[in-house]
């Protein structure tokens, strides 16, 4: 008998299965009937509809289990998959990736004929990983996208560190600058690249990696092409510093769309000054080198005349492209006198923010924000300027839009239209520019306005979903005293706090988590229930709240303590993945002590979906503690310090160990759907094994990572 459910159109199948992860869709509904399998197919068969591990609730057990074996007994489902994501934020997915790309791990036979497109974001390389990509970018991808976030640059360098072996971390490095040199040599076939490595700090040094595969400008062509990607397009590039820009232009011959963004400002490194200007001084042309490049994009920030200078000097490098699109912000707090003195408007932007000869230009986009004073009649002057300069009027790129910002004190000059934002007592500050106006995350401060700034939240930022407020550090407060200055802002509106709700919003962060920050701070009882207030409000308005960190565990505690009024019945329920710091359970005070033994319970009650947990602490890796209570007093911190000299002892690693044993069952057993711990902490390297060994005791059917300094299940 056939069901309703099969005599629906292709059509609203499919747009069925769009609402479902590529992991719900094949437990659920792969061979039911060879229908439903060919619709699955056509599915997969669709770029950016592949096998994508980053949803918080996949787990090892499913995976390893279930999902790897449906692929692999299945040469048509496999045969179908073109693009596959490994994204580390929710998962050890790092440590599945040979597991799931190769059968039985053999580098010869690939499980996904058909792979062109992979994306790895956030995931540690290790060395078989490194070895894995060199392969697939010679022979088997097309597209690829390597983000390497800071975070994963500390796990890269350290990774280790149990042994200490400086000499085979040495190696590991070099073996990834070699992966980078690949990308850029005739061992690669791809035809789109996006490589961040704007995190590029020591010892890595990727910037350096060229000097490995050098391109000797003697050589013959046949030597050449060796050192170039003849099939590479499309870059996309984020970096640190501007020589690598210099040495990939050799690279590329064959490119036509080229996007780079710089992390901060132009980073020169530390060459000498005169090479600088000596080379800003040359006549250099891109054209014979990247003669194909069209369509350039660059995202910079400016800080003075030398790097306005350097900026110059690229742009009439590239005086031949059709299309350019700057996104420009200038700090002139540091700038020199030529920053200083100009607004920017049409000559400005003709005379430093393109090239002096420019033969092919079609298309120019600019968005540029620019520290000044401006009085009023100063904005008028500026939208003209464009009316009046003659290469705008020949181009028809007269219609600008430009206002001022007198918080912050800073002009915004686009070339598109932009929703000018309402700018309201610095509740609002550092929006992204680089996505303007589409703006999806903003920060706030703790500020007496606050209020009247929530009510018109999904109005001002209709696409904003993630909301950053600045917990700990209040700014201009003025004539209010801090705990009043927290009262005020659900005070002042003109409908009741209940009313106001984020559509959009899904994470939401209360202050930053940072080693630094982590410890039990002593606040006054009146602050911490002010705080408590406005928290419990925030995280009320959301209607979807899936993600959120708390800077410091307590202040959560304290909403429910001071605030349970305030917060919406079920607030937290919705809550996915939740980021906390932990203080310190071998310093600090006997109360700080006991917070890490409320967490499991108040998980378990608050947030009963919670699927990925995220902990900072600054040591060791167990939530609750076996230090003694130790009366304050003169020698309070004497018989800390030999409390703490006793922890390197087998007999107290063993403790520790059952402790963090304990912590782990709990966690699990509390929490059904939980699958994925991080935590940031620090070890002695005596317990990295010990923890380790334990956990695969406890959990042998899952992913584990110890390092000094991270720990990480994947359950």
């Amino acid at each position: 008998m056939i069901s309703t459910f099969e005599t629906l159109p292709n059509e609203i199948l499919l747009n069925i299965f769009c609402y479902l992860s590529w992991d719900k869709i094949l437990i659920s509904l792969w061979s039911l009937n060879r229908r439903i399998n060919s619709i699955i197919y056509s599915i997969f068969s669709i770029d950016k509809n592949g096998l994508i591990f980053n949803q918080p609730d996949l787990s090892y057990k499913k995976f390893s289990s279930i999902l790897q074996p449906l692929i692999l007994n299945s040469s048509y489902l496999s045969s179908s998959i073109k693009y596959i994501h490994f994204d580390g934020t929710y998962s050890n997915s790092y440590n599945v990736i040979n597991q799931c790309l190769y059968y039985n791990n053999d580098k010869q036979i690939l499980c996904f004929p058909n792979l062109k497109s992979l994306k790895i974001t956030r995931c540690l390389l290790s060395r078989s990983l490194i070895q894995t990509l060199s392969l697939l970018i010679q022979y088997q991808l097309e597209q690829f996208t390597l983000t390497f976030d800071e975070d994963i640059v500390k796990l890269f360098v350290n990774s280790n560190e149990i042994c200490r072996n400086v000499p085979h971390t040495r190696k590991s490095i070099i073996m990834f600058k070699k992966l980078i040199c690949q990308l850029f040599s005739d061992k690669c076939q791809l035809i789109s690249l996006q490589l961040d490595i704007a995190d590029d700090n020591n010892p890595l040094n990727i910037h350096q990696c060229f000097t490995l595969c050098s391109h000797p400008s003697s050589s013959s062509i046949s030597n050449k092409i060796q050192y170039c990607c003849l099939t590479l397009r499309y870059l996309y590039v984020r970096l640190q510093y501007t020589s690598f820009l210099e040495h990939l232009i050799e690279h590329i011959p064959n490119i036509e769309r080229l996007s780079v963004i710089f992390k901060n400002w132009m980073n020169l490194e530390s060459r000498p000054r005169s090479d600088i200007e000596t080379l800003i001084k040359s006549n250099g042309n891109w054209f014979e080198k990247v003669p194909k490049l069209n369509y350039f994009t660059l995202k910079v920030f400016v800080r003075n005349d030398f790097e306005f200078a350097y900026l110059k000097w690229i742009l009439n490098n590239l005086n031949h492209i059709e299309k350019f699109k700057l996104h420009l912000q200038i700090h002139k707090m540091y700038s020199d006198k030529m920053v200083k003195e100009y607004v920017v408007d049409a000559n400005f932007i003709h005379q430093y923010c393109l090239s002096d000869i420019l033969i092919n230009i079609k298309h120019f986009q600019f968005y540029i924000v620019s520290e000044c004073q401006l009085l009023p009649n100063n904005i008028e002057k500026i939208i003209n300027s464009f009316k009046i300069h003659p290469f705008f009027i020949d181009h028809q790129w007269i219609n600008v839009n430009c206002f001022f910002d007198p918080f912050k004190s800073y002009q915004h000059l686009s070339s598109s239209n932009v929703n000018k934002l309402h700018f309201m007592n610095g509740l609002v500050f550092d929006p992204n520019i680089f996505t303007w106006p589409y703006i999806t995350s903003i920060s706030i401060d703790l500020h007496p306005f606050l209020y009247l700034f929530l009510e018109q939240f999904d109005k001002l930022f209709p696409n904003v979903s993630y909301i950053k407020v600045y917990a700990e550090y209040y700014r201009n407060i003025g004539q209010f005293e801090l705990p009043e200055s927290l009262t005020i802002p659900f005070e002042k509106g003109q409908c009741r706090v209940t009313d106001i709700q984020f559509r959009n919003v899904t994470r939401l962060d209360l202050g930053f988590c940072l080693p630094g920050m982590i410890n039990s701070c002593d606040t006054s009882i009146e602050l911490n229930k002010a705080r408590a207030k406005v928290f419990a409000h925030l995280i009320s308005m959301s209607v979807q709240l899936k993600y959120l960190l708390v800077e410091n565990i307590e202040w959560l505690f304290h909403v429910i303590q001071y605030a349970s009024n305030e917060l919406k019945r079920n607030a937290l329920n919705t809550i996915q993945c939740a980021e906390f710091g932990i203080p310190s359970c071998h310093y600090g005070s006997n109360d700080s002590i006991y917070i890490g033994k409320n967490l499991v319970p108040f998980l378990s009650t608050y947030m009963p979906q919670l699927q990925t947990l995220y902990l900072w602490r600054p040591d060791d890796f167990p939530w609750t503690s076996i230090r003694p209570d130790i009366a304050p007093g003169y020698f309070h911190h004497i018989d800390v310090s030999r409390w703490i000299e006793s922890l390197e002892t087998s007999e107290s690693i063993a403790k520790h160990v059952n402790v963090f044993k304990k912590d782990l069952r709990r966690l699990t057993r509390k929490l059904k759907q939980f699958v994925f711990l991080d935590i940031h902490g620090r070890i002695d390297p005596e317990k990295i094994e010990p923890y380790r060994s334990m956990v695969k005791k406890c959990f042998p059917r899952s992913k584990v990572d110890v390092k000094l300094t991270r720990f990480r299940l994947w359950i």
